[in-house]
C-alpha cells in the first residue's frame, strides 16, 4: 500500500503528522483519487488542507492509472483502513475520508461499513452508465468477465476496456472477479443508482457531496444525495467546475464544512 502523507513540519521535533492535525482540533483527511488519477490530483486541495492545519493522507489506490484493478474493490478499501490508521497514529483523533468521482463512490461505500472516521466527502461521485446499452464497449468487457468467471477463470488475468468519458476505452489487465467488483452486476459501487438503492440510506456520519455546475455526472445527484438519513451536519454543495476541475474547485467548501464538525 503506497500512501502519501502531506504535513506541515511546524518545528524540526515535530513527529510527522501529529502537530498539524493537533492545530486543527485533531483533525486528518484521507483524500481518494479518481480512475486513472494519482495523489497528485489533490495537490492545490492538499496544500490548502495542510496549510489550515489538517493532516492529509493520499493513497494510491488500485483504480489509479499505474495499478488499475489491480485487486478487488473490498480489497482495496484496506488502503483507506491503512491511512486512516496512519493519521490517527499521528495524532488525529477524527478522521474524514474524502473521494473524487470514483473515489467519491469509495468513500460513501467507506462510510456505510467502516466505523472510527468523522464524516464521508464525495466530491463529484460517479460510477457507470445505469443503462450499459450506452457504453457498449463496457458492456462486451463486462459480459467477458462474467463468462470467465462462470468458466472457472475469475483469478486469471485478462484484458478488458474499462471507460472514463463516453464509451472511450481505457484498457485495464485484471482478474475478471476484480474487474466485476468495480463493474458487475451484483457491484454495489458500479452506478450510481444502485449506490443510492443499497449504500446510501445505510449512512450514519454527516456526509459533504460537492457538484459541479458544468459536471453532466452530477444530474440528479441531489436525489441521491436525499436518500442518506438526515443529519444537521450534511450539505450538497454546489461549485463552479467540470467533473475533473471539482478538487481545484472545493478548499473554501471543504474548509468552511471542517469547521463545523469541531
Amino acid at each position: 500500500m503506497r500512501v502519501l502523507l502531506v504535513v506541515a513540519v511546524l518545528s524540526a521535533l515535530t513527529v510527522a503528522g501529529a502537530a498539524s492535525a493537533t492545530a486543527a482540533g485533531g483533525m486528518g483527511v484521507v483524500l481518494l483519487h479518481g480512475k486513472t488519477g494519482t495523489p497528485s490530483q489533490f495537490d492545490k486541495l492538499a496544500k490548502a488542507l495542510t496549510d489550515d492545519g489538517y493532516a492529509v493522507a493520499i493513497p494510491e489506490m488500485c483504480w489509479s492509472k499505474a495499478r488499475i484493478f489491480d485487486e478487488p474493490f473490498s480489497d482495496c478499501l484496506k488502503d483507506v483502513d491503512a491511512a486512516v490508521a496512519s493519521l490517527k497514529a499521528g495524532g488525529a483523533a477524527a478522521v474524514v475520508v474524502a473521494g473524487m468521482s470514483q473515489g467519491g463512490m469509495a468513500a460513501l461505500d467507506y462510510g456505510v461499513d467502516h466505523a472510527g472516521i468523522a464524516a464521508i466527502v464525495a466530491m463529484a461521485p460517479a460510477g457507470d452508465p445505469s443503462d450499459l446499452g450506452k457504453a457498449p464497449t463496457l458492456a462486451a468487457s463486462v459480459k467477458s468477465a462474467t463468462a470467465l468467471v462462470a468458466a472457472g477463470k475469475g483469478n486469471v488475468s485478462t484484458d478488458f476496456n474499462d471507460v472514463i468519458t463516453g464509451d472511450m476505452p481505457v484498457p485495464v489487465r485484471a482478474t475478471p472477479l476484480a474487474f466485476l467488483s468495480f463493474h458487475g452486476p451484483d457491484s454495489q459501487i458500479a452506478t450510481m443508482k444502485r449506490l443510492s438503492a443499497s449504500l446510501l440510506p445505510h449512512l450514519k456520519v454527516p456526509v459533504l457531496w460537492i457538484a459541479g455546475t458544468r459536471d453532466p455526472s452530477q444530474d440528479g445527484t441531489r436525489a441521491s444525495f436525499a436518500r442518506i438519513p438526515k443529519n444537521a451536519l450534511s450539505r450538497y454543495v454546489d461549485v463552479d467546475s467540470d467533473h475533473g476541475g471539482t478538487p481545484d474547485a472545493s478548499p473554501d467548501v471543504l474548509a468552511a464544512w471542517l469547521a463545523t464538525l469541531k
